[in-house]
């Protein structure tokens, strides 16, 4: 398994929440405003958060947050966290090779 592919698929379904343009422009200001790539986001969970703060307000990135975490817990159901960065390292160290 690709497990960044799954993540990032995981996000692009949560942020498509808001509607499949709205995911784009998201990724769009993300990169031309704050300089983070959609590929990033594995790497630097933390960083991903904080420019969705910096977008949409905590109320705003909270529920986008708690709309990808429904897609990482019903993509790996294993996983424990309640924080996108907390599931992503948790995740990193179920499945490292």
């Amino acid at each position: 398994m690709d497990l960044k592919k799954a993540v990032l698929e995981c996000v692009d379904r949560g942020l498509s929440s808001l509607g499949e343009n709205a995911k784009y422009v998201i990724y769009w200001h993300m990169r031309s405003s704050y300089k983070m790539t959609r590929e990033e986001i594995f790497n630097k969970p933390e960083k991903f958060i904080e420019v969705l703060g910096k977008m949409f307000g905590v109320a705003g990135a909270s529920l986008l947050e708690r709309a990808i975490m429904r897609e990482i817990k019903r993509t790996f159901d294993d996983v424990t966290a309640d924080s996108f960065p907390e599931a992503v390292n948790e995740l990193k160290a179920k499945y490292k090779s």
